[in-house]
This record gives C-alpha cells, structure tokens and sequence, in this order.
C-alpha cells in the first residue's frame, strides 16, 4: 500500500458532508489545503478537536481551508456515521466542511492510519507537511503548533521547517470488503479464511462486509476481476491487470499453481499492510513519550 509524503501530489477529495451535498475543493483555489483524517469518539482525535477548530477559524481569511474528514467503519463506531457527523455539526462542536469517507477510499488513496492524521497541501496540490497537529495531545497550549508553523510556512511561500512528524492517535477502524458472484462456490471459504486470517493477525476488530456482485455494470464500475476479490478502502489486495467480469478468480501460489482462493501468507502480507496502524510504521515516534516541549523528530 502506497502512503502519501512530503512532496506527493495529493489525490482529490469529493465526499459528502453532512448535507448530503459534495465537497472537493481544488487545492489550486487556495494557498493552502489542510486534509485532517479525524474520528467522533477517538480519546486523541478529541482531545485535539478544539485545536483543530482553532486552526480552522484563524486561518480563514488567510485563504486556508480545512478538511475534517471521517473514515472509520461504523459498524462498532455509530457515532461515525453520517448521523454522528451531523449531531456534532449541529452542537456547533465542527468549524469548517466534516465529510464522511464512509467507503474509506479516501485514506485508503492517502494511506492514512491515525486520527487524527494532518496532511497540509500547497496551491499546487503537493503535500508539504504530514502527521500530527503538534507534539502533546494533553497539552492545549499547543495550539496545534506543528500544524501552524507549516502553513505560516506554505503562506509565506518557504521550505517547511517541520516537514514529517509521527501520525499519533488511535488507529483508522477499517473494514475488509469481500467481493463475490453467485456463479463461484468460494464465497464462504473465502469468508472464513479472511476471518481466520485477520485473527491469526490479531486484528479480529477489522469488520468484514460481504458484497455480491450483480451486474456487469457493477463489476464494471468496482473493477471487479472475479469471485472472490478482497478490497480495503475500494483497492484490491491483489491488484491484477484481468478485465472486469463476472467470473471465477484465479489466484497463482506461490509455487505457480492456479486457486480459487490467495495463499493464506500472501493474504496475510496484504491485509498487514492494508490495515497498518501508526505505531507499525517504520521509524515511528511514540508521542505519548515526548514532553510538552515540541521536538524536532522528522521520523513519520
């Protein structure tokens, strides 16, 4: 799984908020662009909440605008949903657009892992800063200080003196969509080794959705390439060139032999990295370590 950094070209955003109505603002519209991955019930995501909001208003007439973007999977997390997002916009607790990412593509495409998780974008819609709003979630006076000191530093049109800080906070609730055609007999097998996988894993809070496939028109429009597909934020896990059908999968072993289902291993490999979660990534930096006093650490 490929993960934004510092200097991407960041993929555009078009989510609903809750309004219902779409949201995809052009980075080239503004000097800056900030992208937060956030949560409604996350301890870290709410304890810089209010830093967030402060950042969204004492920018707002310094063409800055900020994304508030909800990714996890509701299905243990309600207060994620749609509804959820419109009880905090209507308690006046959100300044700024707060959009749903209900089939996590958007932090599948930036390969986000935390929230809350900050990705700050230029007018030319390359990523100029990545990871946390500053470095103590238990410290107010903060004031989302890393955030801060990299859009002053997009605004006045410098280098980024803090490009990567760690992303610290709870991990992104994803989910594992199973993919399937009534034509094959492998939609239970597969259901059963990608739940016996994920818990060999350790990840036995991942949901699992299972998604029949109808239509050619369907599988067209998910790029599915046969029964049974495993997917996380809309990505195939085993990225393949074959043509949208409705069909039965192919899978090669490792030892070159044909199979109705992936090897277990390489399953195993995929879903890691997919369901990643901050404190896996190489390099780093426990916050909950660090004093009040920011620190330099460019590790992310």
């Amino acid at each position: 799984m490929s993960r934004l950094t510092v200097g991407d070209t960041a993929p555009p955003l078009a989510l609903p908020g809750t309004d219902g109505a779409a949201v995809g603002p052009d980075p080239a519209d503004r000097a800056a662009t900030v992208v937060v991955f956030t949560a409604n019930g996350c301890p870290y995501a709410r304890a810089w909440h209010d830093r967030i909001q402060d950042v969204v208003r004492d920018y707002a007439t310094r063409d800055v605008t900020v994304l508030q973007v909800v990714s996890n999977d509701e299905t243990d997390h309600p207060e994620d949903s749609a509804e959820g997002l419109r009880q905090r916009v209507a308690a006046g607790e959100v300044a700024g657009p707060f959009l749903r990412d209900a089939d996590q593509v958007a932090a599948r495409a930036y390969g986000a892992t935390a929230t809350p998780e900050v990705f700050v974008i230029d007018r030319r819609g390359v990523v100029r800063y990545h990871g946390a709003p500053d470095g103590d979630h238990d410290d107010p006076a903060q004031r989302a200080g890393w955030l801060r000191e990299a859009l002053d530093d997009v605004l006045a049109a410098r280098a980024v003196t803090r490009p990567v800080t760690s992303p610290a906070g709870c991990s992104i609730k994803w989910r594992v969509e199973l993919r399937w055609w009534a034509g094959c007999p492998t939609r239970e097998r597969a259901a059963q080794v990608l739940r016996d996988t994920l818990a060999e894993l350790g990840r036995g809070e991942v949901a699992v959705v299972e998604r029949e496939v109808r239509t050619r028109e369907e599988a067209e429009r998910l790029g599915f390439p046969g029964s049974p597909t495993f997917a996380v934020g809309g990505q195939d896990l085993f990225p393949t060139a074959a043509p949208s059908a409705l069909t039965c999968r192919v899978y090669t072993r490792p030892d070159g032999r044909g199979s109705p289902l992936p090897d277990t291993a390489e399953l195993a490999t995929a879903l890691r990295a997919a369901l990643v979660r901050p404190w896996e990534l190489p390099g780093w930096t426990d916050f909950r370590t660090q004093s009040a006093r920011p620190s330099r650490t460019t590790t992310g």
